[in-house]
């Protein structure tokens, strides 16, 4: 029996008419659209590590990003775990609560994460009535098919470097592509299917060759070679 979601650190109220435009689903919807909305949504702060849902849990509605990074795990018949995507500021998470009553995947925040959560009540109202929810509902599942498509296209092929090559390229920070946030040695095995031991010796060889380096001592932020880690995805491409 897993652990029922723990509470979060902070909670408030968010209007989506005061957002700012950050949001994806809901940020430049038309005013009468956005008028259809009189319940203000949850706008929660979670810490590293925290869960935003587990995978079983009954869903409360999509989550949209609005900062920070989180990445979706997809818990197996035998007990064994793959991370299968992560998600940035502007994705949403959780669309499975438009058709399902439980979330397919574990949506642990990678970095401390701020989102709004639209609950169930609000979605069925805009569903029936705003036309611009529905077409941005269809986009973030496109989006999020695609994304699927591509980790899996780029990650699960090549050596181990190739891999964890492409893996740092693809957790840069846009706002300063030379940084980025780097898994556990245990996330990055799950990821690209390879054992802890030689995901830690790619890594400290990249260290060694000066392609990446560690921003803090225990931190999982790095300043990233970018050329070097460009030459080195494209390493076995003949």
């Amino acid at each position: 029996m897993r652990n029922p979601t723990p509470p979060k650190i902070w909670r408030g109220r968010s209007d989506c008419n005061d957002c700012g435009g950050d949001c994806n689903l809901f940020g430049d919807m038309p005013a009468k659209e956005l008028d259809l909305i009189h319940t203000p949504f949850d706008d929660l702060r979670f810490p590293a590590g925290a869960p935003l849902f587990l995978q079983g849990d009954d869903v409360n509605g999509i989550y949209s990003i609005r900062s920070g990074m989180v990445k979706l795990n997809r818990i197996n018949a035998d007990g064994t775990q793959r991370i299968v995507r992560v998600l940035r500021p502007g994705n949403a998470l959780g669309l499975e609560a438009m058709v399902h009553s439980q979330y397919e995947h574990d949506a642990i925040a990678l970095t401390p994460v701020v989102a709004c959560r639209v609950p169930l009540d609000v979605l069925s109202k805009l569903d029936r009535e705003s036309p611009t929810l529905h077409r941005r509902i269809l986009q973030q599942w496109h989006a999020a098919l695609s994304d699927a498509d591509h980790w899996f296209a780029e990650l699960a092929n090549g050596s181990a470097r190739v891999r964890i090559a492409r893996l740092l390229l693809k957790m840069r920070d846009a706002g300063n592509p030379t940084n980025s946030v780097l898994f556990t040695l245990e996330d990055i095995g799950s990821i690209l299917g390879m054992t802890v031991e030689t995901a830690s010796r790619v890594i400290n060889a990249f260290q060694r060759e000066g392609k990446i380096k560690r921003l803090e001592t225990q931190g999982r932020d790095y300043q990233i070679d970018v050329a070097a880690l460009e030459a080195e995805a494209q390493s076995d491409a003949v």
